[in-house]
This record gives C-alpha cells, structure tokens and sequence, in this order.
C-alpha cells in the first residue's frame, strides 16, 4: 500500500469529526468536491471505504475508527506546522476533576483569552492519557504519572493529601493511633490517593477502615464529611470551599503529590497551552507548590516521558 499524502489525512480527520464533506469543505477553506476527491484518494491508497454513505451523512467503519485513534491529532499538527499559522480555535482540556476544579479552572477563568469558548473535561486519570493520545484535547492534567512513547509528562503542580474530617470526627482522631476502624467515604478517583496516604502515615502496618459511602465526584464526598458522616482523604485545596472541615494532623508533614501536564510527544505546542502552563507555574510559586526542583515558571518540554516507579493504581 502506498502511503497517502498527508494532506489527505488532515482531509480525513475532518471528515470523521463532522460527519459530513460539506462541514468538512467549510471548516478546510475548501470545495465539496475537492473534499470528495481527496477522500476518494485516500480510500484508493488504503484499498478499502472508510466512510458508509447514508443519505447525507458519512458512518465511519470499525478501519476509520482505528485509523482516527492512530493518528491522535497528527494530521492535524502536520496541516499546521505546513502552513505556518496556528489554528484559531478555543482551548480543549482534560483534567482529573480534583485538580481540574479547585485549581485549574480558577486559574484559566482569569484569563479572558483562555476561557474564550474553553472545553474544560474531567475524565478518570487514564480517560486524560486517552483523550491526549487522540487529539481531542491540547492538554491534560493528570496526579498519575505513566510511560508512553506518544506522551510527554511535565510536573507543574503540587497538591497536598489531607484527612478530612468534621468536628466531631476530628476531635476523635487527635491521635495517629485513634485511626482504627473508620469509616471513609470513598470516590472513584480515590484509590490512589487513600493508598498513598495511608502508606505515608502507617507504612505496611495499615490499620482498618471500612467505606461508608462511594460517590463519583468529590462535591457529595465533601458534603458527607462536613456532615461527620465518615472522613476522607482528598486534595488540601478543596477544603477551603466549604465550611466545617478541617485537616487531621498528626505533627507529621503533609504528603505532596505531584500534578503533570500531559502533552503528545513531539507534537507543536499552542501557545494558548504554553500560556496556560506558565500561569499554573506562577500560582504554584507564589503559593508554595511548585514541584521540587523545578523552575516555577518555565514551560519544559521532554523528548522522553517522564519515567516513575511501578505505575500505581487508578485513584
């Protein structure tokens, strides 16, 4: 099979993502026909339809499906990179929702040009890894660092776990060793984070707990504590948000967990995402987490992912 021109992906992408030739001939500057065409050659290149026609919409097939996921935005930064401009179009976000509520978006709404028409998605860890993979996003932000050759991780963010608690539960647990046989209300994105913090305090000997309630987002985790219906182990920044929580602590430092912006490898960079960055860097200097030994407001690429220890579970 010869390989197709890379126009003719960049052709494709907006096909696939619209459905139809004649969105796709607006959104390329270009004529329905030679949409058509250039569809047709890649098709011809491929040895096989990608597109089912129906009426006046486009099906793609399982191939188109596949060849979409491959090609993760590529088509895309090779159109603008051949052209010389930067695309004029809003900033797309992936963030686990933790980081991506309490800090990320405060920051992104002080921008007028960031938040302009802004896409800001909380997908689990590994759906910000996906979304990044297949260009749907020019960013993810994510706590769960992982090795991939298409990605690059860059630390940018510090977030520290906390025990939080109400009142009531927090006068019970003014000693380490009254931790035994709580109830925590758990959160789809907690595993990790329970796990870590429970190994920071009490290392392999870990006491018992039991889950008295699980939800999806952290704001019901949240209302629960406040209510001294159990505690939980969350980021420190989403307690000063609601009234009635505190921090349990045992005179032991806090446990920082680092936040990674997620780029593709060796893809352009929008210097929206650039700005972005830069600013999560300055709040993190002027707020005490920037990542150890890293330059607070610098923006650093990596040929290479970064690399970790054993890959921890999905918290």
């Amino acid at each position: 099979m010869d390989f197709p021109d890379l126009p003719f992906l960049g052709t494709f992408i907006r096909v696939y993502e619209s459905g139809s030739l004649t969105t796709a001939a607006r959104r390329l500057h270009r004529t329905q026909p030679t949409v058509s065409y250039q569809l047709q050659r890649l098709e011809e290149a491929i040895g096989t339809p990608l597109f089912e026609r129906r009426s006046a919409r486009l099906f793609p097939t399982a191939l188109a499906d596949r060849l979409y996921r491959f090609l993760g935005g590529f088509a895309r930064d090779v159109h603008s990179v051949l052209s010389g401009v930067e695309e004029d179009r809003p900033l797309e976000v992936a963030a686990v929702a933790g980081f991506g509520r309490y800090v990320l978006f405060p920051v992104v709404m002080e921008s007028p040009r960031l938040r302009h028409g802004l896409t800001l998605r909380y997908p689990p860890a590994e759906g910000v890894f996906q979304r990044v993979l297949e260009g749907q996003v020019d960013v993810g932000f994510t706590y769960q660092p992982t090795v991939h050759p298409r990605l690059t991780l860059e630390p940018v963010y510090e977030e520290r776990l906390v025990l939080a608690a109400g009142p009531a539960w927090a006068r019970r647990l003014r000693e380490q060793t009254d931790f035994q046989d709580v109830p925590v209300v758990t959160y789809d994105e907690g595993d990790y984070v329970v796990g870590r913090w429970l190994g920071h305090h009490f290392g392999r000997r870990q006491p018992r707990w039991h889950a008295v309630a699980h939800f999806e987002e952290l704001e019901e985790v949240l209302e629960l504590v406040a209510r001294d219906d159990g505690v939980a182990v969350v980021p420190d920044f989403c307690l000063g948000n609601r009234g009635g929580l505190r921090a349990v602590s045992w005179g032991k430092p806090e446990l920082a967990n680092s936040i990674y912006a997620v780029l593709r490898a060796r893809a352009p960079v929008r210097p929206a995402v650039t700005d972005l960055l830069t600013r999560l860097r300055e709040k993190g200097a002027t707020t005490g987490r920037a990542p150890s030994g890293m330059a607070p407001a610098t923006v650093r690429r990596r040929s290479r992912p970064v690399t970790s220890r054993a890959r921890p579970p999905r918290r």
